[in-house]
């Protein structure tokens, strides 16, 4: 699949996970720039409703970057999003409410029914690594049906 395509493709999945039911319309301001070669780079500025109480962006909202933008780029390369298998996250440094970030996955292998990912999250201004997270995926059927990769719009 050529990389222009694949953007699109990337930026349909998204929005799709935005404009559907449920938890991911947390990730509405995140934006896909580039996809291709094992990499996906997206940003995203961070909000009021991304913050915890201590006013810096939520573990949980962190976590949440890791587990969207590594599938995002598994759905670019292997065409399939997969299940979770494991996903952990390193906190390093705090991200306040007004502060953009660069999401870089990075496909570290994928076999027949695994897939391992790594995401860096920084400050796009300082270059500062905010967090660094690792993502197991099942290669299994996941969220996204082939009818939908064919034919993203529905």
């Amino acid at each position: 699949m050529a990389t222009v395509s694949k953007l699109r493709l990337l930026k349909d999945v998204l929005k799709a996970l935005i404009d559907g039911p449920g938890f991911d319309k947390v990730v509405s301001t995140l934006n896909v720039v580039s996809c291709g070669g094992g990499k996906c780079l997206c940003e995203m500025k961070v909000e009021d409703n991304h913050q915890n109480r201590g006013g810096t962006l939520h573990g949980g909202m962190t976590a949440t970057l890791v587990d969207v933008v590594s599938t995002l780029n598994l759905i670019g390369e292997k065409e399939m999003a997969g299940v979770s298998v494991d996903l952990n996250v390193t906190y390093l440094k705090g991200a306040r409410v007004g502060d953009e970030l660069q999401i870089e996955s990075s496909l570290l292998r994928a076999g027949r029914s695994m897939a391992f990912l790594s995401v860096d999250i920084r400050n796009k201004e300082t270059g500062l690594l905010i967090a660094q997270g690792r993502h197991t995926k099942h290669l299994g059927a996941g969220i996204i049906e082939k009818s939908t990769l064919s034919n993203p719009q529905g």
